[in-house]
Parts: structure tokens; sequence; C-alpha cells
């Protein structure tokens, strides 16, 4: 084994950590009330969307690295991914009207957070395959 694939595999992961983390900011511009701030005062259900929102999007990662032969075209599949996988949760809320789900996020609603959860989770692997 040469050293190149061990800098080769901390570029990559270095690159999705930091496009992870960009993702997760946009969310966090995209809902109107403060992630953080919930999460800190013990908001399970903004707990809960975080943590699938992060799986999801690692997912799409996955699929982009293992896919792909160049970090470049990692980034842009993984990019791609992730704002497609954003923008479909968006079409969900928009479709939804009667299921003010932020609204609900906001009071704690767990049932609510779970079936944004299992979305979250669905449209990171389908989306993965589709950038496969």
């Amino acid at each position: 084994m040469a050293i190149e694939n061990f800098l080769n595999a901390l570029l990559y992961f270095a690159v999705s950590s930091v496009l992870m983390l960009a993702m997760v900011r946009i969310f966090f511009w995209v809902t109107p009330y403060n992630d953080a701030e919930e999460i800190h005062q013990g908001n399970a259900a903004v707990g809960i969307t975080l943590f699938s929102q992060m799986v999801g999007l690692g997912i799409i990662l996955w699929s982009a690295i293992s896919h792909n032969d160049t970090l470049a075209e990692t980034i842009v599949w993984g990019v791609f991914g992730s704002l497609l996988m954003m923008g479909s949760y968006l079409i969900f809320e928009w479709l939804t009207p009667k299921l003010p789900v932020r609204e609900e996020l906001r009071k704690g609603n767990m049932a609510v957070a779970w079936i944004v959860a299992g979305i979250f989770i669905a449209l990171g692997l389908v989306v993965a395959a589709c950038i496969s």
C-alpha cells in the first residue's frame, strides 16, 4: 500500500465532511427557527430531523465517492445529489400544506419528526441510486 492511498482517502474524507457541513448549514438557513437553539433546548424532534438529514447526506456522499473516478466528479455529484435531496424535501413540504412540518417540529412533535426522518433517509437512498 502506498502512502498516496492514505492521503487520497484523507482528502476524500475532508472534502466530504466539508460538503456535509455546508449542506447542513444550508438546511439551517431554510428552517424558520434556530436549529442549534432548538436542539440545545432539548427539542428531540429537531434533533431527529438533523440526524436523518446527515444520514441521507452521508448516503449520497458515499454514492458519489464510490461511483466516480475523480475528486472533482465526486464533488459535482455530491453537491448535485445533496441539492436534489433538499429540493425534493421542500417539494414534499409544499405538497403537504395541511401538515405544517416546520411548525410541528418546532413544537417538538415526534410523530412528524419520524416522518421527516424517513423521508430524508429514503430520499438519500433514492438520490444515491440516481447518481450512481
